[in-house]
């Protein structure tokens, strides 16, 4: 999983076949999932025992939890150096009556911990570990695709949105992206495929250039740069250049740009702070996507009522900005990044010595 093509390429004919293996093992893992050289029927035999012999092995999930609705399945998978990263497969069914098949989508992690700090954020109160490797980022896809498949469908969107900053290991996120949208594997639309950011701004540009179809979602949670840099707080772009770096992704990819605002009872639900924001973003092709803080231990912060929560968002739509509130999925099995990963280090912590 850690090789791209011309790696698999020079694997093969170190191994005295020809440089067209590669694509056979591509499609083998990319496109049917078989990550176990024994599966790669098309393969030569010798050949997958030499594979098999030089190939590591993918443990299973530590922790395996399903919600209660059966929406939302999230694993805790293990690294070979002990550390652990999330995964999670998401299950939109259609509106009633409306025809529309059903999406899936993976929300993927890119890095062990999380070096940003928000306040409110699971991950973000564990540190930084360490940058997940492009096989760790795609194993997680490739299993979350498993998943679907054995229940008859197919994975129509992936997120950048679990553990870590994708933007802060750029070169990983790009190469998954390219993994996810090769017609030889997942052969997925870019425009399937969404990038989280607290909002690193060169790298904001490199994407727009080099995955101008790809949706990006920044991450603001307050209209002001005070009580932004209280929840985020890791030195970054001021909250006006964050906008003017949306507008530029806008104006160069055509996308529409999806602000996420998680919502703290009496920190950034306010009215007046509503208006602040629809001044901020007016005239910019974007959305908010309101995100009522789902609650973890050692965060910051209160859940809003349902109330201050619409209230928000009509202040927004009332001056002109689309805003959605998030349909929340997941909160009977910590599905929110970080906390089945945050629960294991508890309870390590907690644990009698030998």
């Amino acid at each position: 999983l850690e090789l791209d093509r011309p790696g698999l390429a020079a694997l093969a004919e170190r191994l005295g076949q020809p440089a067209y293996r590669a694509r056979q093992i591509w499609r083998s893992i990319y496109a049917r999932g078989e990550i176990d050289p024994a599966a790669m029927t098309d393969l030569p035999a010798r050949f997958r025992g030499e594979l098999a012999a030089l190939a590591a092995p993918a443990p299973g999930p530590l922790q395996l939890q399903t919600s209660a609705d059966a929406s939302t399945t999230k694993a805790l998978l293990p690294l070979a150096d002990g550390e652990t990263v999330e995964t999670v497969l998401i299950r939109h069914q259609p509106h009633g009556g409306s025809g529309a098949a059903p999406r899936r989508t993976i929300c993927l992690s890119t890095q062990a911990g999380c070096a940003m700090g928000c306040v409110f954020c699971a991950t973000g109160q564990q540190g930084f570990r360490r940058q997940l490797r492009v096989g760790e980022t795609m194993r997680q896809a490739l299993l979350a695709r498993a998943w679907a498949r054995g229940e008859g469908s197919e994975i129509t969107n992936v997120v950048f949105m679990g553990m870590g900053e994708p933007l802060a290991n750029y070169p990983v996120t790009s190469a998954a992206i390219d993994r996810l949208t090769d017609p030889d594997g997942f052969a997925l639309s870019p425009r399937r495929i969404t990038v989280s950011t607290v909002g690193l701004v060169p790298q904001i540009r490199r994407l727009a250039g080099e995955h101008p179809q790809v949706n990006l979602a920044i991450s603001l949670h307050a209209p002001d740069d005070a009580l932004r840099e209280r929840l985020v707080p890791v030195p970054s772009a001021s909250v006006g250049e964050l906008v003017e770096a949306a507008r530029g992704h806008a104006d160069a990819t055509g996308r529409r740009v999806t602000f996420e605002y998680v919502l703290l009872a009496g920190q950034n639900d306010a009215p007046a702070q509503a208006r602040r924001l629809a001044e901020r973003l007016r005239g910019l092709r974007c959305q908010v996507n309101l995100i009522p803080l789902n609650p973890s231990p050692g965060v910051f912060g209160e859940r809003p009522s349902r109330r201050a929560a619409l209230g928000f968002q009509r202040v927004l739509a009332d001056n002109g900005i689309r805003a959605t509130i998030r349909v929340e999925k997941g909160l009977d099995i910590a599905a929110a990044c970080g906390q089945l990963r945050g629960d294991r280090i508890r309870a390590a912590g907690n644990a009698a010595p030998p």
